[in-house]
C-alpha cells in the first residue's frame, strides 16, 4: 500500500499555512503543557538522571535542555523526552494508548535549534510528528500494545523522525530513509513500567528519530519501505492479522493533534475517570476520609490488562495503581505533582485508605464499543453510616470528548512550571508558546526555560 512513502509525503510537504486554525492553537495548547511538564520533570530524579548522563558523556551546546541548560541536538531531544515523561502527566491521544508530545515535540526543538529554524517550522513540525504518530499507532493498535510493546516509544520514534524530518526540510525519499533508519532504532516493553525505565524509552525514541532524520540528511540510507510487506514493521511487531495499514492511508483522518488530550493528574489515563469520579462524589457530598469505608471501582477487563500495580512502594509505580490514586483522591480532594512521592506512597495514611479500594474487571460494563478506549469507570463510594454514591465518568477528563477547562490547563502548567521559575518568568515562557509563530518567540522560549541561577 506504499504507507511508508505515504507518511513521508505527508510531514515532508506539509506547510504550516495549510494547517487549520484550530490546529495550530491545540498544538500550542499542548506544546504549553509539555514544557510545563519538562521544567517539573528537570528537578524529578528522573530527569536528574538524565542530564546527569548527558552531562558526563556528551558535549556541545546547541539545542536547548528545558530547565537545565544546553548540550548537543540529540541529548538535548534525550533528556526533554525523559522529562516530559518523568511523572506520566503529559498528553494522550484518545483514539490510541500513544503519549505524542513526548516523542514529536523534543526532536521538533532540537532539529529548529541545530538549524535556525523558526516557531513557525517547530509548529508544523510537531503537527507532522503527531500525523505519523496517530497514523502508524492505529494501524498497529491493539495488538502491538498487547504484545507487551511500550507504544509511546516505539511508534514515537516515526513521530520524531517525522516531526525532526520536517523541521529540516528533508524531501519526502530522504525521510523515507529516515523512517528505514528509525524503525530499527526502535524500542520499548511495557514490562519496564513503573521503573525509570518508562521514561527512558520516550527519551531515547525523541533521540533516535532525531538522529535517523539527521543521518538521512547525512546520506545514510534504509529500506525505503520499511512498514510494509514480510519482514516490515508493521507484521514484527503485531500478531497475524494486527496490522492494519489502510489505517495510516486512511483519507478521512485528518490532524491528529486535534484528538490529544491533556492529564488532570499524574499517573496512567486508565485512572483518571475514576479519580475524576471519586472527586465529584467528594466534593459534591463533602466527604473526607474518615467517612469512607469502601470504595470500588468498575472498569472494562481490557483496560486492567495496562495496570496491574495493585501495592505500589514508589511513585513511579503508584502511576499505574487505581488503589494509590483513588486513596490520594479521598485524602486531598484532588491530587497534583505533590502526592506522586515515594513518601506519600509509603505513609501509613495513605495504605490505610489503599486498604479500602477494589478494583472490578467486567467485559464491556458500559456497554459500549469503545469502552476500553474511553477508559470509562463507575466508582460507588460507600460511607460508615451506609450511605452510598455512584458516580459514572465514561470518557477520560482531559480528552477532546471530555475537555478540561482553560483555567484547569493553565493551573496545571503553573503547578508544573513554578517548581522551576518564578511566576513571573513561568507567565512569559507561557505567552511565548501562545505566539510561538511570531518572529523571535522561539529564542524567546528557550531562553526564558532555563533558569538563571
Amino acid at each position: 500500500m506504499d504507507e511508508t512513502a505515504h507518511l513521508a509525503a505527508h510531514a515532508a510537504t506539509l506547510a504550516f499555512d495549510s494547517i487549520p486554525d484550530d490546529a495550530v492553537a491545540h498544538a500550542k495548547r499542548s506544546i504549553r503543557d509539555y514544557v510545563g511538564l519538562c521544567l517539573y520533570g528537570s528537578q524529578h530524579p528522573v530527569g536528574e538522571t538524565a542530564t546527569r548522563y548527558v552531562d558526563l558523556y556528551s558535549d556541545g551546546s546547541d539545542a536547548t535542555i528545558l530547565g537545565h541548560g544546553t548540550t548537543s541536538g540529540p541529548h538535548a531531544a534525550f533528556v526533554n523526552g525523559a522529562t516530559g515523561h518523568a511523572v506520566d502527566y503529559d498528553d494522550t491521544f484518545e483514539a490510541v494508548v500513544i503519549h505524542p508530545s513526548c516523542t514529536a515535540f523534543p526532536a521538533a526543538l532540537a532539529a529548529a535549534e541545530l538549524e535556525g529554524r523558526s516557531g513557525r517550522d517547530l509548529l508544523c513540525g510537531y503537527v507532522a510528528g503527531l500525523d505519523v504518530l496517530f497514523r502508524v499507532g492505529e494501524s498497529l493498535a491493539p495488538s502491538h500494545w498487547h504484545r507487551g510493546w511500550h507504544s509511546t516509544a516505539t511508534v514515537g520514534v516515526f513521530g520524531a523522525a517525522a516531526a525532526a524530518g520536517s523541521v529540516l526540510k528533508l524531501a519526502p525519499s530522504t525521510l523515507e530513509q529516515a523512517f528505514g533508519l528509525a524503525a530499527s532504532f526502535a524500542s520499548g516493553l511495557k514490562k519496564n513500567s513503573g521503573t525509570m525505565g518508562n521514561p527512558l524509552h520516550c527519551a531515547h525514541a525523541a533521540q533516535m528519530g532525531t538522529v535517523a532524520a539527521l543521518l538521512a540528511a547525512n546520506g545514510a540510507t534504509a529500506d525505503r519501505a520499511i512498514l510494509e510487506g514480510r519482514f516490515g514493521y508493521g507484521e514484527l511487531v503485531t500478531t497475524e492479522g494486527g496490522y492494519t495499514p489502510e489505517r495510516i492511508t486512511d483519507p478521512t483522518v485528518e490532524w491528529a493533534v486535534l484528538d490529544n488530550g491533556f492529564k488532570p493528574y499524574p499517573s496512567g489515563v486508565v485512572t483518571h475517570s475514576a479519580m475524576e469520579a471519586l472527586r465529584l462524589i467528594v466534593e459534591r457530598n463533602t466527604l473526607a476520609a474518615d467517612d469512607v469505608v469502601s470504595i470500588t471501582v468498575t472498569v472494562d477487563e481490557g483496560v486492567t490488562d495496562t495496570i496491574d500495580e495493585s501495592d505500589p512502594q514508589t511513585a513511579l509505580e503508584a502511576m499505574g495503581s487505581y488503589e494509590f490514586c483513588l486513596a490520594a483522591i479521598l485524602r486531598e480532594g484532588t491530587v497534583g505533582v505533590r502526592e506522586f512521592s515515594d513518601e506519600y506512597v509509603r505513609e501509613e495514611r495513605t495504605r490505610e485508605q489503599m486498604a479500602k479500594v477494589y478494583v472490578e474487571a467486567e467485559t464491556d460494563p458500559f456497554d459500549s464499543a469503545t469502552a476500553e478506549a474511553s477508559y470509562g469507570s463507575r466508582v460507588e463510594v460507600v460511607t460508615a453510616d451506609g450511605a452510598s454514591f455512584v458516580e459514572s465518568v465514561l470518557d477520560a477528563p482531559g480528552s477532546p470528548s471530555n475537555p478540561l477547562s482553560e483555567d484547569r490547563l493553565r493551573r496545571k502548567f503553573f503547578e508544573c512550571a513554578e517548581y522551576r521559575l518564578a511566576r513571573e518568568r513561568a507567565e512569559a515562557v507561557e505567552a511565548a508558546v501562545l505566539s510561538l509563530e511570531e518572529p523571535g518567540m522561539l529564542d524567546r522560549l528557550t531562553e526564558l526555560a532555563v533558569p538563571t541561577e
